[in-house]
């Protein structure tokens, strides 16, 4: 219980001490506003009812690309993985094409979806997804391929069927690379969507950042990022807490 309460006591100091220094320092070393203003001038943004309904509105656009792309890219990802790791063949011939596609900037594929898909959701969940994809498939496929052989050779022993072997035995021991993939690609979602705002969009926390940015509002751009980081840090508990229930049985998982 004590280690626990140190744990999560720890990052509440750090953030307390962060924003003290975020509150007198700009004062002290004579920072102008329009470069980085106080935290209480922060604050003030949040006061607004009127800007707060603007952030909710634009954070769900967001968000639903967010959150569609992810799961269209993790599942493929998935999928993606599985069928690799089953074929050797399939490995040779998909495998660099993937990663061909994955070093291809996103920021210069973005132009190309809005002109193909227009400025509304689809361009954004695309990107999304193509973020998403790379990180739970190279996870997938590292996880399966982890798994002991002695544990192979065993259900190899009882005759168990490939597609046994791989639903008992291969996805459940390589859970936990897949799921760290799973916390890398929740990152990238977040990343993905704003990208996607940035080059073509109407609606979304990446429109009204390029809005703010514009109109030299610092204090709304800090605002905005705060909203970023508060739903990024929201998801990796989302999937933290998902960790732990599904991996009970793995050593050392409880206590993430």
């Amino acid at each position: 219980m004590r280690m626990k309460s140190k744990m999560i006591l720890a990052p509440l100091v750090v953030l307390a001490l962060f924003l003290l220094l975020w509150e007198y320092v700009p004062g002290l070393v004579y920072l102008p506003q329009y470069i980085l203003p106080q935290f209480s001038k922060v604050l003030l943004v949040y006061t607004d009812p009127m800007t707060l309904n603007l952030y909710l509105k634009h954070a769900i656009v967001t968000l639903t690309a967010a959150i569609t792309g992810l799961f269209i890219g993790a599942s493929l990802g998935f999928i993606a993985g599985v069928l690799l790791t089953e074929s050797r063949l399939l490995m040779t011939t998909f495998y660099p094409y993937i990663v061909a596609l994955q070093c291809m900037p996103k920021l210069a594929i973005a132009p190309l979806l809005v002109i193909w898909f227009g400025f509304g959701l689809t361009p954004k969940i695309i990107i999304v997804a193509l973020l998403c994809f790379f990180p739970v498939l190279v996870n997938t496929i590292s996880g399966i391929r982890g798994v002991s052989r002695e544990y192979i050779e065993l259900f190899q022993a009882i005759r168990a069927s490939r597609f046994k072997t791989l639903v008992h035995l291969l996805i459940p021991s390589a859970l936990p690379s897949i799921l760290t993939g799973v916390e890398l690609a929740i990152l990238l979602s977040l990343l993905g969507a704003i990208v996607g705002e940035f080059v073509g969009a109407e609606e979304g926390l990446g429109v009204l950042l390029l809005q703010a940015q514009f109109q030299m509002s610092i204090a709304s751009v800090f605002a905005i990022l705060g909203v970023l980081a508060l739903l990024g840090v929201t998801f990796n508990l989302v999937i933290r807490s998902i960790r732990k229930r599904s991996l009970f049985w793995v050593v050392g998982e409880a206590e993430m």
